[in-house]
């Protein structure tokens, strides 16, 4: 291979470790947090502070983990867990040009800006598995969509409630008492294809719930 396609190989991944590492999403992340309460002197919570808010790469790098975790209990043969890591690792990649949207508030003229950008900058080979797991088409696509929806909310449940009470009231305007309704109805759906996944949503947003109600008491 020329030097020159070598150094346009190099080019694009550096392009995107820096875009992954920079693109914030609106989710907090809890042990950033913990090291900017410790390590900084008066330091001074928003959800906007870009210290603490969840990078791109954060999000997805966390995602195989907890597939790998949570796929011994899904108990259905159709899920390829190799095919839903492949999917796990390249789904949020139109996210470098779009930048992230809350599930809550995406509409589809955002979506189906987020999915040209990623055609864009995945090789056509991946063209395919790319439209696989946006259109849940398969068991495991379906599995990887919902690794994906869950993961945000079993970081609110580590979170401190007020924190979360905090960040959802920036975001969306949500009182305490709102916060799990509009989970469910927005993520449930993507967990209804597996009976784990069901159950573990509802455990979790009953942990939550009693979380919040604790904070707002």
């Amino acid at each position: 291979m020329k030097q020159a396609d070598l150094q346009t190989i190099l080019d694009k991944v550096e392009f995107l470790f820096e875009r992954y590492s920079m693109t914030r999403r609106a989710s907090t992340q809890p042990y950033m947090l913990k090291v900017a309460q410790e390590q900084i002197p008066d330091y001074s919570y928003g959800p906007d502070n870009e210290l603490v808010r969840e990078t791109l790469i954060e999000h997805v790098g966390s995602l195989p983990m907890l597939a790998i975790e949570l796929f011994p209990n899904i108990s259905d043969p159709e899920v390829d867990l190799a095919r839903a890591l492949e999917m796990l690792a390249i789904h949020d990649i139109g996210e470098l040009v779009t930048g992230d949207e809350m599930t809550f508030t995406k509409k589809p003229d955002g979506a189906a800006l987020e999915h040209q950008a990623a055609l864009k900058l995945l090789d056509p080979m991946y063209h395919d598995l790319y439209n696989e797991v946006e259109g849940k088409t398969t068991k495991s696509a379906k599995f990887a969509k919902s690794i994906d929806k869950i993961n945000p909310d079993i970081i609110d449940y580590l979170m401190p409630p007020d924190i979360t009470i905090w960040r959802y009231r920036h975001f969306m305007g949500t009182n305490a008492d709102q916060i799990i309704d509009l989970i469910v109805k927005h993520k449930r759906p993507y967990m209804l294809w597996n009976p784990f996944m069901t159950g573990f949503h509802i455990f979790l947003m009953d942990r939550l719930a009693d979380k919040l109600k604790t904070e707002n008491n």
